[in-house]
């Protein structure tokens, strides 16, 4: 196998994770050699990533848009809420990825490859990337956000939940929106397989993200979402098709399981972004934590220590994201009372802080002692082991 050239360390796949590591090395003052590779490296807008925080943000100057109220509706609760020490705030994947690639330009000891990942392999002192072209790459480490984990029993997964959704992006001809208010879930009390919500992310008065999100084990039908962004606009705004113009849309799909923590591909290759398990199992938020690993992994490449794999959540909030889990896979009505719940009787900030995993005992025990029970000790049965 010819070897085309020997780095430091290759980053296979330019997304979020592979691109805020690229970024955190290179503002960091990495001094090895660094390849990332991806397919295209073309700044689409085809995705929005979403976060909170109470800190500086990360990538502060490329915010597209902050909040500080929301709307939330679920059965027969409908309210706005604030948020006080947290900020809610959104990046747009084209933006995020020309603001990080024209940095890397700026380091003579990055290098940037334009192509398809065939394979890797590996030994115990090297990895190796092999392309779709037939080029092969030797580094020391390689972190890959493309592959999914060697060794994933996927039967072995007991709540095989995704989040998918499809979203519209919309230009009214006259005022529609609060762009002060994002609506986080206004949820279809009579939607089913699954629970079903509208996510809403208004930009100005006239120019919002309308997305159509459902918790369940299959995707729909690409018209079935449409046609839910269709009736809400219609009946929440009053806005029928001749009223706005389409410029663009995203479709995804992310991974709400009970899934394995398997933080290596192979010897000296890591896993990275959501195949390395940085998803939170139920939520799907993932930007934040993938900031969090990847600025702590940077600084323990800089400093010449052996990379830190990705680390699982503590105990308490896996075995709670697993009861949530068997809710949302078993009983719809039972999920729309917890969230109904969840919402009414905390703080928005408090949720934000549970969800991010930040809490103390007395703080667990505060947001679990306001949802239903009856739900969770049947999880809890079911879930014992």
């Amino acid at each position: 196998m010819k070897i085309e050239a020997k780095y430091d360390i290759i980053i296979a796949g330019g997304g979020l994770a592979g691109l805020s590591l690229a970024w955190y090395l290179a503002k960091g003052g990495y001094k090895g050699e660094v390849l990332v590779v991806d397919s295209t490296f073309a700044p689409i807008n085809d995705k929005t990533w979403c976060f909170w925080t109470n800190k500086q943000p990360p990538f502060k100057e490329i915010i597209y848009k902050k909040w500080k109220k929301t709307w939330v509706s679920v059965l027969e609760y409908s309210t706005f809420r604030y948020l006080n020490e947290y900020t809610y705030y959104c990046i747009r994947s084209g933006d995020f990825r020309e603001h990080v690639l024209r940095e890397l330009r700026k380091y003579k000891n990055f290098d940037l490859l334009e192509d398809n990942i065939l394979d890797f392999s590996a030994n115990k002192n090297k990895a190796v990337l092999l392309t779709k072209s037939g080029d092969s790459f030797l580094a020391n480490y390689i972190f890959q956000s493309v592959m999914k984990p060697k060794g994933l029993d996927e039967s072995s997964i007991k709540y095989p939940l995704i989040q998918h959704f499809l979203g519209w992006e919309v230009k009214t001809i006259e005022p529609a929106f609060d762009p002060e208010t994002f609506t986080i879930m206004d949820f279809d009390d009579d939607f089913s397989p699954g629970i079903g919500f509208m996510y809403v992310l208004p930009y100005t008065h006239e120019k919002a993200l309308l997305e159509f999100t459902v918790f369940s084990q299959d995707p729909l039908q690409k018209k079935q979402y449409k046609e839910k962004i269709r009736h809400y606009l219609y009946h929440q705004f009053g806005l029928d098709k001749e009223h706005y113009e389409i410029k663009r849309k995203e479709y995804g799909e992310i991974p709400m399981q009970d899934q394995p923590h398997i933080p290596f591909y192979d010897n000296n290759i890591f896993n990275l972004g959501v195949v390395g398990g940085q998803t939170k199992p139920s939520t799907g938020y993932t930007f934040t934590r993938i900031q969090e690993y990847t600025q702590n992994l940077a600084q323990n490449l800089i400093q010449g220590f052996d990379p830190l794999p990705p680390q699982q959540s503590k105990f308490k909030y896996r075995y709670y994201d697993l009861l949530l889990l068997h809710i949302l896979s078993n009983s719809t009505e039972d999920s729309l009372r917890v969230f109904h719940d969840l919402f009414k009787k905390n703080k928005l900030d408090d949720i934000f802080r549970f969800l991010e995993e930040g809490t103390n005992v007395r703080q667990d025990l505060k947001i679990m002692s306001s949802v239903p029970y009856t739900p969770f000790f049947k999880a809890i049965w079911k879930n014992l082991r």
